[in-house]
């Protein structure tokens, strides 16, 4: 699956993850913010704590967010991308299974991590059910996925192990984007990395869960709050510009009581 590894400083604690810089949780923005939000949410009130990694690729985030949120948790993808080194060193519990069909019981989790995943998925609506019943009863689901209505793409992507993040090869992202919306062709099942707008999104989140808090903003504010990028986030994540300035839309749910 697609992940979002960030440079971003994180404002959370250093917690000891793994000598390698790509298990810290400061190496991943979407993995940081996750961990923010919980915990601004009362999250070290809850004992014990188990999280879920809904397609967790090479596993690095399951690793930093197990570590930064001190939880029992358990990561699941489509393959198995996972190093055996990483297996071996991390407490994460790793497992091959589709998010449409998981082998947990109702009410297992208590957050999930569901982060540019949902694109990738053959039936997002069935994976959205499945999440929805392996979650607790006020539990957090976190969200995100490329903005289907942006103006750019991979601005802001950073290494991944089959994509180089060069100049060259974001250059090709956009122009292949733009060529897909111009033959129609622009859309997740169809091959197209798009995503989902907004409505789209929240239309499918609103069947399960009546409380959805928006964080785009926030994130991008979060992401880009140092480096080149900072002198634009005010005017990128505007409520006006925001439906098609940001590349990427972020949402927290929460599961009734």
């Amino acid at each position: 699956m697609t992940t979002d590894t960030s440079n971003t400083a994180s404002t959370l604690s250093n917690s000891p993850l793994s000598e390698s810089p790509a298990n810290s949780i400061s190496s991943h923005a979407g993995a940081a913010f996750f961990c923010q939000q919980l915990k601004q949410q009362g999250w070290d009130d809850i004992a014990p704590r188990s999280v879920l990694i809904a397609g967790c690729g090479a596993g690095h985030e399951a690793a930093a967010i197990q570590a930064e949120l001190n939880a029992t948790v358990d990561a699941v993808d489509i393959e198995d991308f996972v190093s055996a080194e990483l297996k071996a060193n991390s407490p994460v519990r790793f497992a091959v299974g589709s998010v449409c069909d998981l082998k947990f019981a109702n009410n297992t989790f208590d957050a999930i991590f569901y982060h540019h995943v949902i694109e990738h998925v053959d039936n997002p609506t069935a994976s959205l059910r499945e999440l929805h019943r392996v979650l607790k009863p006020g539990g957090w689901l976190f969200t995100g996925t490329p903005n289907r209505h942006r103006l750019l793409s991979s601005i802001g992507a950073h290494q991944q192990s089959e994509w180089e993040a060069t100049l060259v090869n974001k250059l090709k992202d956009n122009i292949r984007d733009w060529k897909d919306r111009m033959t129609g062709r622009f859309r997740n099942e169809l091959g197209a990395h798009a995503g989902f707008s907004r409505r789209e999104l929240d239309a499918m989140l609103a069947v399960h869960f009546e409380k959805r808090e928006w964080l785009t903003e926030s994130y991008l504010r979060f992401k880009y709050s140092s480096g080149r990028a900072a002198t634009i986030i005010p005017l990128a994540t505007h409520p006006t510009v925001s439906w098609f300035s940001a590349p990427a839309i972020y949402v927290m749910c929460r599961k009734a009581k």
